[in-house]
């Protein structure tokens, strides 16, 4: 759990839209956000970013909860609009872990329970060589 209190507090993204950490094992997590005026549409309505971003939140929590990992695929349909102040609560679970890839189902529900989306998001694990800076070709 420390790993992930870690991942999240270090997400910038998280942190700029007021996100909580609802729950988090190994392999599902949990986020809510409020539906602020300036997550608001042109209608008035929750920006489907609003809905991609609660649901990536609690997909990089549930992946990388116990090796890094990186998203490389997301696919998310949206059936219902969140509305104006209610809370969006992203969930994820992941399907397969395997050496190569991770897999997540992704839901999206208002705190009434209604599922505002559903899709599905992979991973791949990388080495934390890999994720360190590159050194650009002027230095």
């Amino acid at each position: 759990m420390e790993r992930i209190q870690a991942i999240f507090r270090g997400d910038r993204l998280i942190q700029d839209f007021g996100m909580t950490l609802v729950e988090a094992r190994d392999g599902y997590a949990k986020v809510a956000v409020a539906v602020a005026d300036r997550f608001l549409n042109a209608h008035r309505i929750g920006h489907g970013v609003l809905l991609f971003a609660v649901a990536d939140a609690a997909f990089a929590l549930a992946v990388n909860a116990t090796r890094d990992a990186v998203g490389v695929q997301w696919s998310l349909n949206a059936f219902r609009a969140a509305q104006p102040g209610e809370t969006v609560i992203g969930e994820a679970k992941v399907i397969h872990a395997g050496r190569q890839s991770l897999v997540c189902e992704l839901t999206v529900t208002a705190g009434d329970g209604r599922v505002l989306a559903r899709g599905q998001s992979t991973a791949l694990p990388v080495t934390p060589a890999a994720l360190a800076p590159r050194k650009s070709n002027a230095e």
